[in-house]
This record gives structure tokens, C-alpha cells and sequence, in this order.
């Protein structure tokens, strides 16, 4: 899982308490799921802060909460049976849990975005990645097919895809889990 830092040049949001600070904050995160068995506590105290032009990786087992904790922060977390009954996201200044749905889904895509690992699941297998990643600046930025190709390319670069002027037009199956 890669969580893309897609805020290099855009402003912070008016508002924002500290636009100075870090880019991500989480403070005692806690997720848990509600089951007939009872409650399953999935993440227990995350505590990480990501100032911009920084890379976190996260690694755990499989089934330690990274991806769990990647979906709260994003607001895609099944709730319910998923609950968040502790913690602070803070992206940019701004409180996550306290925004509305409409606020979180403005930031994401545009501001902040997941891409799991398995690509496959995540990318249409019949559009190249580079379609895909340039969807965002036609969707949310208004530019041209060749202008939001060009933006691809540089985060393909950017994230060190080899050969990304080439590769742009390569398939999800195309590229291994890691890319």
C-alpha cells in the first residue's frame, strides 16, 4: 500500500491551524470491528506524523492493521461493522473525523489517495496506469489528455517507476504489487 502525497503544489486549505506543520498526523488511532463474536480490535494506538516531502513505509504482517489504519485515514472504512472510537487524523491542520463526508470526499483524489498494493484490485485491468493516475488532473484539474499523460509520466519519475515515459501506457498486470 502507497499513500501518494498529491499536495506538493497545492495550497493549504484556508483555515488550517498550522500550514507549517506536518502533512499527515495521526495521534492514538484505534479501530475496531463489531462481530457476532464480539469486538475485534484491529489497530491499537497508531501514532505517526508525515511532514511534506517525507516517505513512511509501513510495514507489519499480514492482518496487523496497515491497511485498516490506511482506510480510516482516507474515510473508506466500512463503518459499520468498522468504528473508530479513539483517536485523531489530522491531514494538513484539519481534523478528518470531525469533517463531513462531502469535505472528506473533496480531499481525496484530489489531496490525498491510496493505492493499494495489489494493483489488480485496485486499477481497471483495461485502462493503462497511466490513464488512471492522469484521471485525477482531467476529473479535478480540468487538463488535457496529453497534459494529464505528461503529469503521469512525472509521477511515475517521481516514485521511481523505471522507464515511466515508456511504461505510462503499460497495464495494472503489467507492473509488480510494489509499483
Amino acid at each position: 500500500m502507497t499513500i501518494i502525497d498529491k499536495t506538493a503544489d497545492v495550497p493549504a486549505p484556508r483555515g488550517s491551524k498550522d500550514e507549517s506543520g506536518p502533512l499527515l498526523e495521526v495521534r492514538d488511532l484505534h479501530v475496531e470491528f463489531h462481530t457476532r463474536d464480539g469486538v475485534a480490535k484491529a489497530v491499537n494506538g497508531v501514532n505517526y506524523s508525515v511532514s511534506a516531502g517525507e516517505t513512511l513505509a509501513v510495514l507489519g504482517e499480514s492482518g496487523s492493521g496497515k491497511s485498516v489504519t490506511a482506510q480510516a485515514i482516507m474515510g473508506i472504512l466500512d463503518m459499520p461493522p468498522g468504528r473508530i472510537p479513539k483517536g485523531e487524523i489530522f491531514f494538513r491542520g484539519q481534523d478528518m473525523l470531525k469533517m463531513s463526508n462531502e469535505e472528506r470526499r473533496q480531499i481525496r483524489g484530489q489531496k490525498i489517495a491510496m493505492i493499494f498494493q495489489d494493483a489488480l484490485s485496485s486499477l481497471n485491468p483495461v485502462l493503462s496506469v497511466g490513464y488512471q493516475l492522469g484521471e485525477m488532473f482531467r476529473v479535478h484539474r480540468g487538463l488535457s489528455k496529453k497534459e494529464a499523460k505528461a503529469r503521469s509520466i512525472e509521477l511515475m519519475d517521481r516514485v521511481r517507476i523505471p522507464a515511466a515515459k515508456e511504461r505510462v501506457g503499460d497495464f495494472p498486470h503489467q507492473f509488480s504489487g510494489g509499483m
